[in-house]
């Protein structure tokens, strides 16, 4: 028997097994799948169509046997409406790698002395052929997404395998052995259970080159020896992820890399963004997080991200890299090279860890963007400065927290800030001197003056810190650090599909007949609108005051008449605009409560364009982007009949280089001069 448990991110590992039998079995090389005899001799291609999921899946099945190599069911996907498929995607057995600690097992005899020993060869090789069929209704499958090759060697040659028509099926049966003529082998059938044979064992090639123990320690032992901020990746493993990369670039024109090696050709660098990454800047890119937290942590790998927040408010990767150095330098390059794979299109603020070095540098290519400091890492380092008074009182860090995040005006943050400092007797305290001096890049009240795309003060966002700590340390090679991250992100983007799928047929509830919820419910996302709705109904306990007229009037908004929340609000009639002394619209891009409670009594029963940003609504990925991949489609499929025509001789050759050199040349002016765009 054999028994797995989901652990992450869509791993099954294998938590019982027993090899054992109590009888005899036949041999493990045969392999036999049953499908349908229209299906014996074809060959999958986009938008072949079933009538089911499952004929599909025995399709493939039957098509990987005979091709010779084993399938897993890598995705699917559910409806929202009644929990049934409406996509699955087959890829082969040796899709992604094998994690490094998968490799091992905690050897307790053997003169192994309690040491990890090695367990398996690793079977997974970053093969990307796969199979993907999406529903369209309710009996028509469609293959939507399908790689043919292989980056290893088959196991089974095209002429071992036989077909023997029983009744209105085929079966298909994999011989690693010699070969039986079709009666002999129909004989074997008659007795044949159902059985999956072991997998082709094709050899690792040098594109996913695995460091060994040896050369994982080595490198551990030098970087300590160097110091907290080196790193050194040899020279094998620095061409093994370059290779990697090569091909995805090649496999896909708009995955972007760049990489730095040092005199012996070891990596110093790299950066990199996928096609999506960089599609998903261009939708949410006005607000981006540069997460360097792991750079000091000498058990990690040292690896940063972009980020953003999309329209349903979850995390989008804009990029990653790996830093051996985290000198100014590097962070310039860095940044450089993920600003040159947005088309240089700088983001409205940049958050980062508190850093010198980092400040340094994003004031160098980041001149015009309002660079902020991660609050939550300050706050996550006042604790550990202050463990001795977050243990002695309770009441600590409510107070302290509500003072940074919640404070409505600098009067009142200065006011509580000094309150905190009196009460517990920390004037004296050296950290809290030091956040203070730059609290103008952290603290709530102090980063009004540029968008950030944070809807509430208090709301930390999603993060893959517990994923990078669990699984990204120094013993993982670098290509299988690639392929288990690929698989986070992944996951990202498939709950981004999910929320998509589902706003196309679900309605937010309405709390109450406003016409103004009506139409943010048309608009906005079900994750913004409720945002939106919970301001609207919060803004009907406010009350308000006129306290000057004029063609620009200024209304005072306050809830239970205390002072430290009043708010002004100023509306211009003829341009019909409010602005809200709070900022919360230009901070979040959502009306605030005090904005919301003034509309009505101005007689405005709808919003204008000007106060819906499209970021947060429905059609945040419309138009350009979309627009774009037609366009990208459309070049690619009248390059490929230029490749076609142009390679026919030499003579034509020549003629199809020159012309296409001088047209890319053409396509390069033309893109500087209406500015770059992607």
């Amino acid at each position: 028997m054999i028994e797995v448990i989901q652990k992450y991110y869509g791993r099954w590992v294998v938590t019982k097994f027993v090899k054992e039998h109590n009888h005899a079995v036949l041999p493990p090389s045969r392999v036999r799948y049953v499908a349908p005899e229209e299906y014996a001799d074809l060959e999958p291609f986009i938008g072949m169509e079933f009538p089911t999921h499952e004929d599909a899946q025995t399709f493939y099945y039957a098509y990987a046997s005979r091709v010779g190599f084993d399938v897993r069911i890598r995705l699917s996907r559910r409806s929202t409406r009644d929990e049934s498929f409406v996509m699955r995607r087959f890829v082969c057995t040796k899709e992604g790698f094998t994690p490094y600690e998968e490799n091992f097992d905690d050897g307790g005899g053997g003169g192994g002395g309690g040491k990890r020993r090695r367990n398996r060869t690793p079977t997974r090789e970053g093969c990307k052929a796969m199979f993907e069929v999406i529903k369209k209704d309710y009996e028509r499958w469609i293959v939507s997404k399908l790689v043919l090759e292989h980056t290893h060697e088959l196991a089974v040659a095209p002429s071992r395998v036989h077909y023997i028509q029983s009744q209105s099926e085929v079966v298909v049966l994999a011989k690693s052995g010699g070969g039986g003529t079709p009666r002999e082998t129909a004989s074997a059938l008659n007795s044949l259970a159902p059985q999956i044979g072991e997998p082709g064992r094709g050899g690792l090639d040098h594109h996913h080159h695995h460091p060994t123990g040896g050369e994982q320690d080595a490198r551990n032992d030098t970087r300590e020896a160097a110091g907290q901020s080196s790193f050194v990746i040899g020279v094998e493993e620095t061409q093994s992820l370059l290779d990697y990369f090569k091909r995805l670039q090649d496999e896909n024109p708009a995955f972007f890399y760049a990489f730095q090696v040092d005199k012996n050709d070891c990596l110093i660098s790299v950066f990199w963004a996928d096609a999506k990454a960089r599609m998903s800047y261009y939708c949410f890119g006005d607000a981006v997080t540069f997460d360097s937290s792991f750079l000091g942590n000498k058990s990690m790998l040292p690896f940063v991200t972009f980020t953003g927040v999309n329209h349903h408010l979850q995390s989008v990767i804009f990029g990653s890299a790996l830093l051996t150095c985290d000198s100014e330098a590097s962070f310039v390059w860095v940044f450089e090279n993920w600003l040159l794979a947005m088309c240089s299109r700088p983001p409205v603020s940049l958050v980062t860890d508190h850093s010198e070095v980092i400040g340094a540098a994003a004031a160098k290519v980041f001149p015009s963007t309002r660079h902020r400091i991660n609050k939550w890492s300050i706050l996550s380092r006042t604790r550990e400065n202050l463990s001795n008074i977050y243990s002695k009182h309770a009441t600590f860090q409510a107070e302290f927290e509500s003072c940074v995040l919640a404070s409505e005006t600098v009067e009142a943050f200065e006011s509580d800030w000094s309150s905190i400092l009196d009460r517990y007797g920390l004037r004296e305290n050296l950290w809290l001197q030091s956040v203070y001096g730059f609290r103008h890049q952290w603290v709530s009240v102090y980063t009004k003056d540029a968008f950030s795309a944070e809807i509430s003060a208090t709301r930390r966002p999603e993060s893959l810190s517990r994923f990078y700590e669990k699984y990204f340390n120094t013993k993982t090679s670098l290509l299988v650090f690639v392929s288990l991250f690929e698989q986070a992100v992944s996951c990202w983007y498939e709950n981004e599909a999910l929320e998509d799928f589902a706003n196309m047929y679900t309605k937010p509830v309405l709390k109450t007949p406003s016409l103004l919820l009506k139409q943010a419910a048309e608009f906005y996302t079900r994750t913004i609108f409720d945002v939106f709705q919970d301001e609207f109904i919060e803004s009907l306990g406010y009350h308000v005051d006129r306290v000057e007229d004029g063609e620009v009037c200024k209304y005072s908004v306050a809830k239970d008449e205390d002072a430290r929340t009043t708010c002004v609000v100023t509306y211009a009639s003829s341009e019909k605009k409010a602005s809200c002394s709070c900022c919360k619209f230009e901070v979040s891009g959502i009306l605030c409560r005090h904005i919301l409670r003034v509309l009505p009594i101005v007689g405005v029963c709808a919003l204008s364009e000007e106060y819906i940003l499209k970021r947060w609504t429905k059609n945040a990925k419309n138009g350009f982007v979309l627009d774009e991949c037609v366009r990208y489609n459309d070049i690619c499929r009248d390059a490929t009949k230029y490749a076609k025509e142009g390679s026919s001789s030499m003579e034509v050759y020549k003629v199809a280089k020159e012309a296409l050199q001088m047209a890319f040349g053409e396509v390069v002016a033309a893109k500087k001069s209406i500015g770059c765009t992607m």
